[in-house]
């Protein structure tokens, strides 16, 4: 790529050398310059990736191990270009571009600065005076001071055997200390912590750890953000952290998770025409606990594309030791409109096809629901988009009040249900029930065709394409657009009796439950009569043909275990 930019350089240039037409003496001087310190330098790829780690490449992590072994890898891959004793440069003093810090405790902005400067220690809010419009301004000057100096401090390391020396980077750190000092007291202040109390103080920038974006990459942050945002944010439960540090501001607080709000912190340090893309769990689009973060984040973006894959062993994981169902998106906020891919299965035999496989259709106008389909054709969407508009019995049908369906909680490639209790005991305790096991209540005349609903194909995509693909709860149920016939109900019994007569009772000896045993039940083996279910349910909903017929070969080789 940086090979293919030096040669359009000279491209240009030997068409501007050639032209008759009267320029400007400045024309492509921009051009020049890079290709006349480029040739000054004896290894031209060397040069070229300095220049890039230097002035375009920037991190922030909370781990200063994680930060020592990035600027590591850095270097590495920029000896690993020298070919020769005589190639040799001064490696590139990157502490200034990659950084520890928490990323979510922080100024982001000058104006987070002023919000600050009028809350008291009591939490109270107050009218900002003529001192902190004059410490506001003060602050400003300050970095963009700093910010002068890390630019003069890059451009000396990209001159021939250019090295900034240790006073620049003392006067440099100092600034910056300087402005940390000053900006920590402002943000302890919103947390409560004392100004006058020294050991508090410190204890507290200790546990959080602060990293100010405005001050540190003033720069980048004044001129709009940065342009492209990548990631992998950690997936940790908020509050297994709250006793080290606490967050404040954060619009997608209650999704409770840090992924959550490094995603929200990140969209507000790019620019507006920036683009973003990271790694991070399914549910964050496909849960009612992330509805902030959908709504907060993802949509948010004129363009987004998100494909998601499995995270665990049915039939393969994407990375090993890593059980998480993932996404990846790319998002940013030129026009472009929002893409999906299907959910993402395959055997190990199928990893290394496995992003060229990756197939994007367009959703078309956003959904008020809360999660983000996952989509693998547009005949795919139109039966989404058949259940979303059918009008049915659903209140009805799930009232709280009269016989009982089971399910369990956790499917994989298929939904169980059940109309009676399925066999299981425990020994250690006498349980007759699995706690994986979820019931609710449905009137008797309903009972048969929610059964059958809920063990066909038509249910099974809608779940996979809007839930999070491991867990079924109530909530989910009661979306579902219900309806009874007398069809169904036939099929329901059928259905029962074939899946009873196929069950193996197992055993079990587990470490925390001793023995256990239970009915396993092979829905595959009744597939059949699921899809007899299926379609009397697409002469219900108005599906097509081909519609139906997706319906029934939905993942079909995964959900029978088929290998090529």
């Amino acid at each position: 790529m940086y090979r293919a930019c030096l040669e359009g350089m000279r491209g240009f240039l030997s068409d501007l050398d050639r032209t008759e037409r009267t320029l400007h003496p400045s024309a492509l001087s921009d051009f020049r310059a890079v290709l006349e310190k480029v040739d000054q330098h004896p290894n031209e790829r060397y040069f070229i990736l300095k220049s890039i780690v230097l002035n375009n490449l920037y991190g922030v992590d909370i781990m200063d191990e994680a930060v020592e072994i990035c600027k590591l890898r850095l270097f590495l891959k920029l000896v690993a270009q020298l070919a020769n004793y005589e190639q040799i440069e001064p490696l590139p003093d990157i502490d200034f571009n990659v950084r520890a810090g928490n990323a979510l405790v922080g100024f982001s902005s000058l104006e987070a600065v002023r919000r600050a400067m009028t809350v008291t220690a009591e939490g109270q809010y107050r009218a900002s005076s003529d001192e902190d419009r004059a410490a506001v301004a003060r602050i400003e000057s300050d970095a963009r001071r700093a910010a002068l100096a890390y630019d003069a401090f890059r451009t000396r390391q990209t001159a021939l055997h250019g090295r900034p020396t240790a006073t620049d980077k003392e006067e440099l750190r100092a600034r910056l200390g300087r402005l940390d000092g000053e900006l920590n007291r402002y943000l302890a202040a919103e947390y409560g912590v004392s100004l006058d109390n020294a050991e508090a103080l410190a204890r507290w920038r200790a546990t959080h750890c602060p990293f100010h974006w405005f001050v540190e990459f003033y720069g980048i942050m004044d001129s709009g953000g940065f342009d492209v945002v990548i990631g992998n944010p950690p997936y940790v439960e908020y509050r297994k952290v709250r006793e080290d540090y606490r967050i404040r501001g954060f619009l997608t607080e209650s999704c409770g998770n840090l992924y959550a709000f490094v995603m929200e912190r990140c969209k507000e340090i790019m620019s507006r025409q920036g683009s973003i893309s990271m790694i991070v769990p399914l549910s964050g689009h496909s849960t009612r606990r992330m509805t902030p973060l959908v709504n907060r984040f993802y949509r948010t973006f004129s363009s987004l594309h998100l494909s998601t894959f499995s995270g665990d062993a049915n039939p393969s994981r994407m990375f090993d030791g890593v059980k998480f169902r993932l996404a990846i998106f790319v998002a940013s906020g030129r026009s472009g409109g929002v893409f999906t891919t299907r959910y993402m299965r395959w055997y190990a035999t199928e990893r290394d096809n496995l992003f060229t496989g990756l197939e994007y259709t367009p959703l078309g106008a956003p959904s008020s629901h809360a999660s983000i389909p996952k989509v693998s054709s547009a005949v795919h969407r139109n039966v989404l988009a058949k259940l979303a508009g059918h009008r049915t019995a659903t209140p009805s049908a799930l009232r709280r009040s009269g016989d009982r369906i089971l399910y369990h909680g956790a499917p994989v490639n298929w939904i169980k249900a059940h109309t009676r209790q399925p066999y299981f005991h425990r020994a250690r305790d006498g349980h007759t029930t699995s706690s994986e096991i979820k019931r609710f209540r449905v009137s008797e005349r309903s009972r048969g065709s929610v059964h059958a609903i809920l063990c066909s194909s038509t249910f099974f995509v809608w779940w996979l394409s809007w839930g999070d693909c491991y867990h079924l709860n109530k909530a989910q149920v009661e979306a579902f657009p219900m309806l009874r016939s007398t069809r169904l109900e036939y099929l329901s019994g059928v259905l029962e009796e074939d899946m009873t007569a196929k069950t193996r009772r197992r055993v079990y000896h587990y470490k925390t439950s001793g023995r256990v045993e239970y009915d396993e039940f092979y829905m595959k083996l009744s597939k059949h009569i699921i899809d007899d279910i299926d379609r009397e349910l697409a002469r219900h909903y108005g599906f097509t043909d081909e519609e139906l017929d997706f319906v029934l070969n939905y993942d079909v080789k995964y959900r029978l275990g088929q290998r090529n």
